[in-house]
């Protein structure tokens, strides 16, 4: 029986709760333990022999976050050996097209006839405009891009609605201003003025040219992370900050597994089956009773993954997800999928 040659590239990153995360030395001892060749790359060496290594190999896999010094790279070497047919990729290009980009995500669930909150994106200033003086509020505006929570706030009113419609068309920013933050406007374009001046470089993505809200669905106190990986699924429960609406980046995590209902479970892997992904997280709310997905991502801190007691599994044809009792780290999961298809490829 053939085995694989893999070629990894190096990640360690330090997560937004100050852990350090590296899939790709997992994913090497791995490779050790089950006598599998690994290639360690690096395409950030000035070096460009980590390319001619890859026509060796039978598979790539790298772990890539949002920053975009590392995500730009990530999505663009993935998309041209997708575009060229080249080798298998993890991740592959239906998981990481539409990473961090929240005005993708939503016409994609859309399309596919995922349940989502009411979500509008809108690429001219007119009518967003006009769609602002008609809106009910409050409204949930998000930048495209952003973690734990730090680009999305609830917006009361019209005229604030308007004040962020001026800022995304005219200035644009990096960032949305801290909501309680005094002069909060004011401070935001001193602080990118003063980064323009000092040519300080930036890791963050500048918004400008659009607006993107959401439908405000009350009453949710927490939400339900799913994280579908191949046929597993692990979730959790994460509730609001205190005196807040947001849940993502509060660290208040509940593991139980009987608290998470079996209609979220079914709507992660539906999801996942639709969009063909190899690992996708969803956040689930509720609208009337009813399991929405407000975002994706493909991309996750590994951790609270482990921390899950086990996870569920939907054997084919089956109308109920199966517990299967232990933890398992998500690195561990992602490599026995991509290992298990490289060799049915190679053993034909």
């Amino acid at each position: 029986m053939n085995k694989p040659i893999i070629a990894i590239q190096r990640d360690h990153q330090q997560l937004s709760s100050k852990r350090w995360q590296s899939f790709s030395t997992r994913w090497h001892e791995l490779a050790t333990q089950q006598g599998v060749t690994t290639l360690d790359v690096d395409i950030f060496s000035n070096s460009a022999n980590w390319l001619d290594q890859l026509k060796d190999c039978d598979g790539f896999m790298w772990w890539f976050a949002q920053p975009l010094s590392v995500s730009r790279p990530g999505r663009r070497l993935i998309t041209s050996l997708a575009h060229l047919g080249k080798i298998p990729t993890f991740p592959n290009l239906n998981t990481i097209w539409h990473f961090d980009d929240k005005a993708a995500q939503s016409y994609l669930l859309q399309l596919a006839d995922i349940p989502t909150p009411a979500t509008w994106v809108f690429w001219s200033k007119s009518q967003a405009g006009e769609f602002i003086e008609s809106a009910n509020y409050p409204l949930v505006l998000k930048l495209s891009s952003g973690v734990i929570s730090k680009n999305v706030e609830l917006v009361h009113t019209r005229r604030k609605a308007r004040r962020h419609l001026d800022a995304l068309f005219d200035s644009g920013m990096y960032a949305l201003p801290p909501a309680n933050l005094p002069w909060r406007w004011f401070v935001r374009r001193t602080s990118e003025a003063m980064r323009v001046f000092l040519s300080k470089p930036t890791d963050e993505e500048f918004h400008k040219g659009y607006l993107l809200l959401q439908e405000f669905l009350p009453g949710n106190d927490f939400d339900i992370r799913v994280t579908v990986i191949g046929k597993r699924a692990f979730a959790f429960r994460r509730f609001n900050r205190p005196g807040d609406f947001r849940a993502s980046g509060s660290g208040r995590i509940d593991w139980d597994p009987t608290r998470i209902p079996q209609d979220a479970l079914l709507l992660a892997f539906r999801t996942a089956s639709v969009l063909q992904t190899q690992s996708l997280a969803v956040d689930v709310l509720r609208r009337n009773g009813q399991p929405v997905i407000a975002e994706i991502s493909y991309y996750y801190e590994g951790w609270a993954i482990t921390k899950c007691p086990g996870h569920w599994e939907l054997p084919t044809h089956a109308s109920e997800p199966v517990w299967v009792e232990g933890p398992i780290q998500p690195e561990d999961a992602i490599w026995e999928d991509f290992v298990t298809r490289l060799d049915s490829r190679l053993n034909r």
